[in-house]
């Protein structure tokens, strides 16, 4: 047990059940010729819309949702919102337009370097005419980098300063077209972040999303805001639904601090106020089950959390779940990003 850090955890952070929660999705491409693990068809699309709907969901705008969060929403209340990453022409053409037949709002986050490229990306014209509609319009960062990568060739700082150009670049470059600053929000590239970087976009005032599952409450990180990632090979809502009526997984201390390892089998360490032994607690590396080791000192549960097979290079997860009420679950997904040696996995 990690005595130090269980007696900070403890000061001042009493969970309670009546935390607010919320969950947001994240899509890509509407279009059924792109590839799946980045795409859903519009047919996909439109039926996760109407589960939504036939769930009893609100769907509202993120600045909503954010803001209803952070003033105390009652968990038990089903209440999403719909997010884009990068400014693909098929979320003006067809994901904007299903979301308004519905009397609803989406965000879409806009790598502005990519803005117009290409026949599949959005035009400047396609920006200004989904901000005057009432969506939300936020930064992806300029040009879209792999922002955990350190050139060989930086130091710490120097890498910290470049990531934090792009950022204000995407910001201003926005703001320049909308004829208005965004909100000081960031979707991370890739769903990839690290410590240092949520500690810089913290500083910068900035609130950051994610590319995970879980819901949010209060107490989230919001440097690292969870969203839910849907594509084509994860839009089905049997497999979906679990995702969407999840509860918040009130961790309160993730250790590492942050995904980045070389670990082939990486041990994750979570503090939770309260027993949690008897609440199912089950989590997986990827689709293997992992059986967690829980543990309960000072009022405080511990969970720890290590993969028996190695996890793959680049990106993948281990999610937890733990009962909730009314057939929910508590949820809670953390990204690896595995490099072996010195190099990068390609993308």
């Amino acid at each position: 047990m990690v005595r130090g850090l269980v007696k900070t955890v403890m000061l001042g952070l009493l969970w309670s059940q009546s935390a607010s929660a919320a969950v947001v999705l994240m899509y890509h491409h509407i279009d059924a010729s792109t590839p799946p693990a980045t795409s859903v068809s519009p047919e996909q699309f439109v039926d996760n819309l109407d589960r939504l709907a036939a769930e009893g969901f609100e769907v509202v705008r993120l600045d909503e949702l954010i803001e209803r969060v952070r003033n105390g929403v009652d968990p038990r209340q089903k209440l999403a919102a719909i997010t884009f990453d990068d400014a693909y022409r098929s979320i003006y053409e067809v994901g904007l337009p299903e979301l308004e037949a519905r009397g609803w709002k989406g965000s879409v986050f806009i790598n502005t370097g990519g803005v117009g490229e290409t026949g599949r990306a959005m035009s400047r014209a396609m920006i200004v005419d989904a901000h005057q509609r009432g969506h939300l319009l936020l930064g992806h960062s300029h040009s879209h980098p792999h922002m955990v990568r350190q050139l060989e060739s930086e130091t710490e700082q120097q890498w910290l300063e470049r990531i934090q150009r792009d950022i204000e670049t995407a910001h201003q470059q926005l703001g320049q077209w909308l004829g208005e600053p965004p909100l000081p929000w960031l979707a991370w590239p890739y769903g990839e972040q690290s410590a240092p970087l949520r500690a810089l976009v913290k500083s910068m005032g900035y609130l950051a999303f994610g590319q995970q599952s879980g819901a949010l409450d209060e107490h989230v990180d919001w440097q690292n805001i969870p969203r839910i990632p849907v594509n084509g090979l994860h839009s089905d809502w049997s497999m979906l639904r679990d995702k969407v009526l999840a509860l918040p997984f009130p961790v309160r201390t993730a250790l590492p601090a942050d995904g980045v390892t070389r670990e082939g089998r990486p041990t994750l360490t979570l503090l939770l106020n309260g027993d949690w032994r008897r609440r199912n607690i089950q989590c997986f590396a990827g689709a293997r089950r992992v059986a967690p080791v829980v543990r309960f000192s000072d009022g405080v549960s511990e969970v720890t959390v290590r993969s028996q097979a190695d996890i793959p290079e680049g990106r993948s997860r281990y999610n937890c779940t733990a009962a909730g009420t009314d057939g929910r679950f508590h949820w809670y997904s953390w990204v690896w990003m595995r490099r072996v040696g010195e190099q990068w996995y390609v993308e």
